[in-house]
This record gives C-alpha cells, sequence and structure tokens, in this order.
C-alpha cells in the first residue's frame, strides 16, 4: 500500500485553498523517523516518486483542521 492508497482508502481528501500537510512515522534502518508527505506534488503535479509504499508499523498523521 502507498500513501495515496492509504489516504483513499480513508475517504481521500477535500478541496480547500489550504493544503493539508500529513507526516509519515516509520522505522528505517533501526532508527525511527518522521517525514511530511507532498500529498500536493503527488495529486496535483503527478509526482510519483514521493508516493512511498508504507511498511507494516508505518503512522500517517492528518492534522485536524478548522472550519
Amino acid at each position: 500500500m502507498t500513501i495515496l492508497d492509504a489516504v483513499l482508502e480513508a475517504g481521500g481528501v477535500t478541496t480547500s485553498r489550504r493544503p493539508i500537510e500529513p507526516s509519515c512515522t516509520g522505522k528505517l534502518k533501526e532508527k525511527v523517523e518522521t517525514f511530511e508527505i507532498e500529498l500536493g506534488d503527488i495529486l496535483n503535479k503527478g509526482r510519483l516518486e514521493t508516493n512511498l509504499f508504507l511498511r507494516p508499523g508505518d503512522v500517517i498523521t492528518v492534522p485536524e483542521r478548522l472550519f
């Protein structure tokens, strides 16, 4: 499953002027790291190289948006 697969499985994205900035926390080479997900690049620019595969234990965090 990729990052985009997980976002779509969770219900997709909504249109808004302000993009969401999700992040992913996972273990890389025995070290836990957090990195920002460039969701806008994947969806709007077609930059599929940033659509990384998730591994067991990875956690995607999406900040709450206030209306």
